[in-house]
């Protein structure tokens, strides 16, 4: 499998796109399948499958224009966001920190297959059903409100769903006052977000019952020429044993460190991490340790010592020289923690706080698993750890992809930037706005104040589109 389609590839795919499709169309086949030609390079395929279960599901018209206007909220916040991401990405151009920004355009559109990362099965699968429900979440709002939905339909590139549409009666929803439409923009990708929301507590629910098949702590980086590396300690080695003292987790060992000083001898017992022999932890060891002083290596790594005193390290602390760098301990892990960064703010026994702050970064984690491992959930040696039969292993990973896909699909398409949802409901806003205003100041008749609203957003749009399309072009250039 290709894990990234350099751009000149992907030129070539586009053309045989375009070649394919004509065929298609000479031969008669889109008109047969009901389909049209978009970009030349694209296929609209439409159905009207699917109209009797929209009308079952959108019968309790209160409910769902009441998670209409829910929606609409959900995509206020989510568009400052995307806002502040786009205008960050556009800023960082300009950042002489960075020599250039490389943004390849198989990895802007995110193909399971093609994009490093994604790999295709459950990513496609995932795809299909988020397009499908984003759509009929359109869909729902528009007969919630009275409106008809001529068709339902698929966007297909390569035989890849890359979109999907529910086609309205385009002159009832023109009709229709703002906030209405607001509504149904809205709620696609509010049911995609919602969608993900659920997904994260049956992933939760799926991965508590996985255990650990080793217990220890283990570190995936060692300080060069520091003191664990000069005892012999190497990265993903499990320490079972610290001065006689049984280790289970981190917390065990953090312990230990925290009443030790500068100086004071370690002996650990470990499992050595071999993969040469198909068997990862086969072979136990004593090792000793002689412990550093964690101060005096903040300050060879040019750390101020009025930081070093915030850090709350006193000369004579204990440094074991594990860590993502020189300077902290912070990489001390358990053995379940590739359990623990599934779950996020579900794994048990956190406190108040760390529950706090594990929901905080728990999108970031997620949304990034894929492109640090190499389109796995956790690393091998992460995954080697834990108790995962091939079945479980199996449908978490589809569990995790359907989360990953929905949470994407939604945030994305409330970029502030039409087409997408985000777009529309930036402009029927600032639309509502300025009527707002004109209404109350009198000063701008109502018919200019609209054209003004309808100028000002499709600016807005160009502008924020440009901002998102300049550090693509600018990383192809250079």
């Amino acid at each position: 499998m290709i894990a990234i389609f350099s751009d000149n590839v992907l030129l070539g795919v586009l053309f045989l796109n375009i070649f394919f499709i004509r065929i298609l169309e000479k031969e008669g086949y889109l008109e047969r399948w009901n389909a049209t030609k978009v970009l030349g390079f694209i296929l609209m395929i439409r159905t009207n499958k699917g109209q009797k279960i929209l009308e079952t599901i959108s019968r309790p018209r209160k409910f769902w224009r009441m998670f209409g206007e829910f929606s609409i909220w959900i995509g206020f916040i989510a568009l400052f966001f995307t806002t502040m991401l786009v205008i960050l990405t556009f800023i960082s151009l300009f950042n002489s920190s960075r020599d250039r920004i490389s943004i390849e355009s198989s990895e802007v559109l995110l193909i399971p297959g093609v994009t490093s990362g994604i790999p295709v099965f459950w990513p496609l699968m995932a795809l299909i059903v988020a397009l499908i429900i984003h759509e009929y979440g359109h869909g729902i709002l528009m007969r919630a409100h009275g409106m008809r939905v001529r068709s339902f339909g698929l966007l297909i590139f390569s035989f890849i769903p890359i979109g999907a549409f529910a086609e309205p009666e385009y002159t009832e929803v023109l009709k229709a006052p703002k906030r209405e439409r607001m509504r149904i923009y809205a709620a696609g990708p509010a049911v995609n977000l919602v969608f993900s929301i659920i997904l994260v507590s049956v992933l939760a629910v799926g991965v508590s019952g996985i255990n650990p098949t080793i217990q220890g702590a283990y570190s995936p980086a060692i300080v060069v020429d520091g003191p664990a590396n000069e005892s012999g300690l190497e990265p993903y080695d499990m320490i079972i044993e610290a001065n006689n003292k049984s280790i289970s987790s981190g917390d065990d060992l953090r312990n230990i460190l925290n009443s030790s000083k500068a100086g004071d001898i370690l002996v650990l017992t470990i499992l050595k991490y071999n993969t040469t022999n198909g068997v990862e932890w086969d072979e136990e060891k004593i090792i000793q340790v002689t412990l550093g002083d964690r101060f005096e290596q903040l300050r060879s790594s040019n750390i101020s010592e009025e930081n070093i005193e915030l850090l709350g390290v006193s000369p004579g602390d204990a440094f074991l020289g594990v860590g993502t760098n020189s300077n902290f301990e912070s990489s001390i892990r358990n053995s379940d923690h590739g359990k623990n960064r599934l779950m996020g703010p579900f794994y048990p026994n956190l406190t108040v706080d760390e529950r706090f702050f594990a929901s905080l970064i728990y999108p970031i984690n997620l949304l990034s698993m894929p492109f640090e491992f190499n389109g796995e959930i956790m690393g091998n040696s992460e995954l080697k750890m834990l108790d995962f039969g091939i079945i479980e292993l199996f449908l978490i990973e589809g569990i995790f992809w359907f989360l990953w896909i929905n949470f994407l699909l939604g945030f994305a398409n409330l970029i502030p930037v039409i087409p997408f949802d985000g777009g529309h409901i930036m402009r029927d806003t600032i639309n509502s706005t300025i009527n707002w205003i004109a209404d109350k100041s009198g000063i701008i008749h109502s018919q200019k104040a609209e054209i003004l609203a309808t100028k000002t957003s499709n600016i807005s749009s160009l502008l924020f589109f440009f901002a998102f399309l300049i550090p693509i072009i600018y990383g192809l250039i250079n």
